[in-house]
């Protein structure tokens, strides 16, 4: 009967220490935690600032675009084919909905928010489709690292 005690504190000690193990490492795994942020104004000077932004992919960000200008800016995110894409939208007068999903359209004095989770490693860029703006270098450079 002793050795029986024995055996049931000794399998309760355990689950009670894997309880605990889990419990700490879901804690601290980062699954529920805010994502990062990111602040970037932009200027009329059709510039980005940052200009350069680094992610990680399968990382969620919440950019802060703030317009510090006096004309709308756009925040744009994808490849330089979707970048090609929507400047002939716009070009063709259809740029208005280039899709929330992917950036935002920013009114002058105002900042908006944009939530992004990003794929797979590569390049991307960021634009602006305002006419005449990301021919004239509203662009900026997005890595995604693995």
């Amino acid at each position: 009967m002793n050795e029986h005690m024995h055996v049931q504190r000794l399998i309760i000690s355990t689950v009670l220490l894997l309880v605990t193990v889990l419990a700490a490492c879901s804690a601290t795994s980062g699954g529920d935690a805010d994502p990062r942020t990111i602040e970037v104004a932009m200027t009329d000077d059709l510039r980005y600032d940052p200009d350069e932004l680094i992610v990680r992919a399968g990382e969620t960000v919440r950019f802060l675009v703030r317009n510090e200008g006096t004309m709308v800016h756009e925040f744009l995110i994808g490849t330089p084919e979707d970048q090609a894409g929507f400047e002939e939208e716009m070009v063709a007068g259809h740029g208005g909905g280039h899709g929330d999903e992917v950036g935002v359209t920013v009114d002058p004095g105002d900042m908006v928010e944009l939530t992004y989770t990003f794929g797979a490693e590569g390049d991307l860029l960021v634009g602006c489709h305002q006419p005449g703006h990301y021919a004239g270098g509203m662009v900026a450079n997005l890595t995604v690292e693995g």
